[in-house]
């Protein structure tokens, strides 16, 4: 079992190993799409290549030439095929052999790949990019490899039908049209998609550090939190306001243990001068907002802790518990608890905590406060004392 101090500093930890992890997701996702957004490339430079050689191949194909030709319609339709580089660099080697790779159906950079590849591995090319490209492409290729690697195909996919058929567009007016929608709604669905995944990480934190706080394993809200991040596509709407009513919950919380730590630090300062210190009294001034201690050698007289710790105010004073007291001791009981509280204000300093006087009354300003405590209850010194006069 943790102990107190000990579940604090996990708490306190929690947040940090959360960035830590959180760091190394985001790093590892860009890797992710940075790869996904170079195949991208290299498939549309297969595709690309390919219906170029099919367009300059020799019109005398041979029965050769017909198999060479039947397996780059399949790679310029985007089809899987086996080793895609060797048929390519079959067909330039074909092309460059017949001479027909002249300037208007084959670009000089393919032409000098195509002696390249009879020389060199076939496959050296497939991740650069040979061909002059159309720079909305390129954004395009970044924008759909960004979708389908961290958000799914679901994302992606209507996107990419949209680009094949833009593709299959004849008139190039239209065709650029087309193009700058989808880039624009490509841009705009990547950005809804980053807002809602980067609050999600953050809903996700935010769960994480109140379900380690003491009682919250099991709380409703951490469930409703759970049943929004498990949707393939989160609603934005929910996730703010999870992420609002985490952040009052764990604010709650830190306030009810900030004012726990001080009330136990206040009782275990006192027990320490000697005052009775029993089970539940912390619980007692937390429900009931005052708790009366007393101590042995001062028989018939206490001290009042009165004030919600919660908000880091305390009144604390010397008070009677039995109306049959000589009032004339009353100065000499508040004269003693003047010296306590400086040892008190001592203690609490050695301990890292400071107790600072915002009003004091001099001894016998005002009358000791009657507390009547029934002797026979002996857990009445921790529960029954009404709550302080302000």
């Amino acid at each position: 079992m943790l102990l107190q101090g000990e579940t604090w500093l996990l708490q306190k930890e929690v947040p940090l190993e959360t960035n830590f992890i959180q760091l190394d997701l985001l790093q590892r996702q860009e890797q992710a799409v940075a790869k996904a957004t170079e195949l991208r490339k290299t498939q549309r430079n297969l595709r690309t290549n390919a219906a170029t050689l099919l367009k300059a191949m020799p019109a005398d194909a041979t029965e050769a030439d017909a198999a060479l030709m039947n397996a780059l319609e399949l790679i310029a339709d985007g089809r899987s095929v086996a080793n895609p580089a060797a048929i390519l660099a079959q067909g330039f080697a074909r092309l460059s052999s017949a001479n027909r790779a002249d300037a208007e159906t084959v670009s000089d950079a393919q032409r000098d790949l195509a002696h390249a590849l009879q020389i060199d591995r076939p496959d050296k090319w497939i991740a650069e990019d040979h061909a002059v490209r159309e720079p909305r492409l390129e954004r395009i290729d970044g924008y759909l490899a960004r979708l389908q690697t961290l958000y799914g195909a679901a994302a992606s996919e209507p996107f990419q039908q949209r680009l094949a058929a833009i593709e299959e567009q004849a008139q190039q007016a239209r065709r650029e049209l087309l193009l700058d929608s989808l880039v624009l709604d490509l841009a705009a669905a990547s950005a809804l998609h980053k807002d809602i995944g980067e609050r999600s990480l953050a809903l996700r934190s935010l769960a994480s550090e109140l379900a380690a706080m003491p009682g919250q394993a099991n709380s409703p809200l951490l469930a409703q939190v759970a049943d929004c991040l498990a949707q393939q596509t989160p609603d934005i709407q929910q996730i703010i306001a999870l992420s609002s009513q985490c952040s009052e919950a764990i604010a709650h919380e830190m306030t009810k243990q900030t004012a726990g730590t001080r009330r136990r630090a206040m009782l275990e300062g006192l027990a320490s001068l000697g005052y009775e210190i029993r089970e539940g009294m912390e619980t007692a001034w937390a429900d009931a907002g005052s708790v009366v201690l007393r101590k042995a050698a001062t028989p018939g007289y206490g001290v009042e802790l009165g004030g919600r710790s919660e908000n880091g105010r305390l009144q604390v004073r010397a008070v009677s518990l039995s109306s049959a007291n000589d009032p004339s001791r009353d100065r000499d009981i508040e004269t003693i608890w003047c010296g306590e509280f400086s040892r008190l204000r001592a203690l609490l300093a050695e301990q890292g905590s400071e107790l600072t006087i915002e009003k004091a009354l001099g001894v016998g300003a005002v009358p000791l406060k009657l507390v009547e405590i029934e002797e026979g209850n002996v857990s009445a010194a921790g529960q029954l004392a009404a709550p302080a006069a302000q």
